[in-house]
């Protein structure tokens, strides 16, 4: 007989008193299990984008693609970051399904450049017009979405071999440099000018003859200098002066150096997706409840989905997407009775390789809002500009597409999603301003800002719990030294800042205060 056996065959042993009574055999101590892990809404959710995004096989005729309900739990192993994967071409990356698209990265997506553009591609071989297609640049962080390799551009907006090569340099370095304050390369408006070297970039466009570079130069910061040189010598033949809205520490550093004035006028709001409270649902309780209750089956009957378009392009989900964005800025401009500070019009698929897109559809399959992430290479990580509903959507849809959009990036191993602007009510730091003009000019920008609805943009950020160690200061930069009249127009055009509606929001506030007898 074994060990073992023998050991179990002993009956047990009854302790007794030494009267003889038996006493009560004690319980036998139980370690307490540990407390099951709590499944929290932004793992499914995650998870079940990620695999959107990245699963390269196809089941049968159904497509994972089209209507996975983000409550649904899924049986799924370890899910690797996506820089792991292997790059595969677009058509591996694709399902079959007719929402994944049938057609290749490559294709054109969008319609010929403007006359502007074309009309400053004239002037200088180093300014040109739009491109629909990005190009890769590994930035080596694991977790990153590898870009694809467009294989074509448009050969309607890029004249010559040139063009092409300019094209590829700018959309390389709108991956590896881009901040928040790119986020104007959507915006046709604006034009680019690439140096000679094509190792920098500017995105600007002019207003009042003043050429207002949107953020720092697209390249190094040691090539800061040789890039405005060249730019310089550019502007000379129009004779336009310079300006920089949003410009990030990096040039204010060399723009100090200048002896250059400086405003901060605004900051950068950051999510971290990898720590933040509403993610793990340590706030925001009632978003968390509006969520699953949207994504209840049997409630809101919303679906969550997934698109990269350097994973195949899909024209028909695009035009679909488009329509939700203008049918949304159409309600926008008829509802704003105020006037609009910082309002930027996209064209969302204009660079689709640095770009992702996540939607929502309602029990009746139409794609009812959607928001768009693009790669900010500088920060390693994402812009998420727009986030919208569309007109007559259940309440809650943006902050479902925000929630979203923070659960992709957790899975993906991405620490920085960026909210955009958000203007300050006063200045901040001042510098190269005499102290009697530095006076007026925080007096006429507060006067300015209280008629603007900008409030409700710090509310709304908030409620996101943003990451303060991950904010940042933006800038407004004049190297001319004290702006002129016609730099600070420039300024307001540029900021989307409507006069006509300040004066108005200024007559009404005077007529309010000479009614005594109304409530407000």
């Amino acid at each position: 007989m074994s060990a073992q056996s023998s050991v179990e065959n002993i009956p047990p042993t009854v302790p007794q008193t030494s009267g003889g009574a038996k006493t009560k055999r004690p319980k036998a101590s139980r370690k307490k299990p540990n407390p099951a892990k709590k499944d929290l809404l932004f793992r499914t959710v995650g998870e079940s984008l990620a695999s959107q995004l990245f699963s390269h096989s196809k089941l049968d005729n159904t497509c994972t693609c089209c209507a996975l309900a983000a409550d649904h739990q899924r049986d799924q192993g370890f899910l690797l970051p996506p820089a792991a994967h292997p790059t595969h071409d677009a058509r591996s990356r694709r399902c079959g399904s007719s929402c994944c698209g049938s057609s290749s990265s490559s294709q054109t997506l969008v319609e010929p450049t403007s006359d502007s553009d074309a009309l400053s591609s004239r002037y200088s071989s180093n300014t040109y017009g739009r491109s629909s297609s990005e190009s890769s640049l590994p930035l080596g962080r694991a977790g990153f979405v590898p870009l694809s390799t467009s294989t074509s551009l448009p050969q309607i907006n890029l004249p010559d071999r040139d063009q092409m090569d300019n094209a590829e340099a700018l959309e390389r370095l709108a991956g590896r440099y881009g901040k928040v304050s790119h986020m104007v390369i959507l915006d046709r408006s604006y034009n680019f000018f690439l140096n000679k070297a094509r190792t920098g970039a500017l995105c600007y466009k002019v207003q009042n003859q003043v050429a207002i570079v949107a953020g720092d130069p697209l390249c190094e910061p040691y090539l800061f200098p040789n890039i405005l040189d060249e730019f310089k010598a550019y502007r000379k033949q129009f004779h336009w002066g310079i300006a920089f809205m949003g410009a990030s520490d990096s040039l204010v550093k060399h723009a100090r150096q200048q002896r250059w004035t400086t405003l901060q006028f605004g900051a950068e709001r950051v999510l971290n997706p990898m720590t933040n409270d509403v993610l793990m649902e340590r706030s925001g309780k009632r978003i968390i409840v509006q969520n699953k209750q949207l994504l209840n089956p049997d409630k809101g009957g919303i679906t969550l989905g997934a698109y990269a378009p350097a994973n195949g392009a899909d024209p028909s989900l695009q035009s679909e997407l488009m329509g939700i964005y203008e049918s949304w800025r159409h309600q926008r401009n008829q509802a704003a009775a105020t006037a609009q500070a910082f309002i930027t019009v996209y064209n969302p698929f204009d660079f689709p390789n640095l770009m992702i897109y996540i939607y929502t559809r309602g029990p009746d399959g139409v794609a009812n809002g959607f928001a768009a992430l693009r790669r900010v290479g500088a920060n390693e990580g994402y812009h998420l500009d727009p986030c919208i509903a569309a007109p007559g959507a259940p309440k809650g849809i943006s902050d479902l597409l925000a929630y979203a959009a923070m659960a992709l990036l957790n899975q993906m191993n991405i620490s920085y999603l960026s909210l955009g602007y958000e203007p300050l009510t006063i200045l901040g730091d001042v510098t190269g301003l005499p102290s009697t003009i530095e006076k007026i000019t925080r007096s006429l920008y507060r006067h300015t800002f209280q008629r603007l609805p900008i409030g409700g943009k710090k509310a709304y950020h908030d409620k996101f719990r943003p990451d303060p160690f991950l904010d940042s200061e933006l800038y407004l930069v004049f190297p001319s030294g004290v702006p002129g009249l016609r730099h600070m127009l420039a300024m307001v055009h540029m900021a989307n800042i409507s006069i006509r509606k300040l004066v108005r929001s200024e007559a009404k506030s005077a007529s309010h205060k000479e009614s005594p007898g109304e409530d407000r």
